[in-house]
């Protein structure tokens, strides 16, 4: 989990392409769609391609661009949720952001199958590949707000892993050992226990290593203890975690799939 937690952006949205690469439902979903396209042969290809070339090629087109315009469109959310912009907007930048190389990409397969100009066949599909993108991001992030609620954890998952002792070692005696929520606080944390809370001069990504399983980082700027949650919602459109004392952190993009995992069964 704290690999998870603590790996770049990059990392992140490859082990997340690699958890959807692995589904059977998405993959029979990118076919049925590429099939369904290739027979009816939109943008002049019905008339141009043989049945068995033209359904090959929007198999091709399809999975290609999915993934392009996937990748993308993540990384660039992500990156612009952690710095701090709100998650509905950097999701629509995200989608507007991956439209631009789906384009190039569609384009280009164009150039070279239907011998049509790249830049005229750009422009004229650009609109199209933008509004598309942002359809499916939306329905993607509406779907993923309707199934999300709060959930309650076992006692197997709250447990978590036994912490490393010489880490809470920095806490101060008084604050005793239960540490519940770590804090960014420029190059230092603002460590919380059930006694109090105080600043200890680390970074986030080094505290996290370091208490393992103990916990999970939820956004660029918080990590919590497993046995702390309680839950994850969204309120007014932004993803939330919530802690035994009803307090709710926000999730960055890039953190909520290792959430999932801790909140599972």
């Amino acid at each position: 989990m704290a690999k998870v937690a603590n790996n770049s952006i990059v990392s992140e949205v490859l082990s997340e392409a690699r958890e959807l690469a692995g589904q059977r439902r998405f993959w029979l979903t990118l076919v049925t769609a590429g099939l369904v396209i290739g027979l009816t042969g939109p943008f002049g290809t019905y008339d141009t391609l043989p049945v068995v070339v033209r359904i090959g090629y929007w198999l091709a087109v399809v999975c290609l661009t999915y993934w392009l315009g996937y990748l993308v469109s993540f990384a660039v959310a992500s990156l612009a949720e952690d710095r701090g912009m709100d998650p509905r907007l950097s999701l629509a930048i995200g989608a507007l952001v991956a439209a631009l190389p789906v384009t190039a990409g569609l384009a280009g397969l164009h150039m070279l199958v239907l011998d049509v100009p790249f830049w005229a066949d750009a422009k004229r599909l650009l609109p199209y590949v933008a509004i598309i993108t942002l359809t499916l991001a939306a329905l993607s992030e509406g779907l993923a707000n309707s199934g999300a609620h709060p959930a309650t954890l076992t006692k197997a998952k709250l447990a978590g892993a036994a912490p490393d002792s010489a880490w809470l070692d920095e806490l101060p005696a008084h604050l005793g050992r239960e540490l519940i929520l770590l804090q960014a606080q420029d190059h230092y944390v603002r460590a919380r226990t059930d006694r109090g809370e105080t600043l200890i001069r680390t970074t986030l990504q080094d505290a996290a290593r370091d208490l393992g399983d103990y916990g999970v980082r939820v956004h660029r700027s918080w990590w919590v203890a497993r046995h702390a949650i309680r839950g994850f919602r969204y309120r007014a459109g932004m993803p939330v975690v919530v802690l035994h004392d009803g307090l709710e952190l926000p999730v960055g993009r890039s953190y909520r799939r290792a959430l999932r995992q801790a909140l599972e069964p």
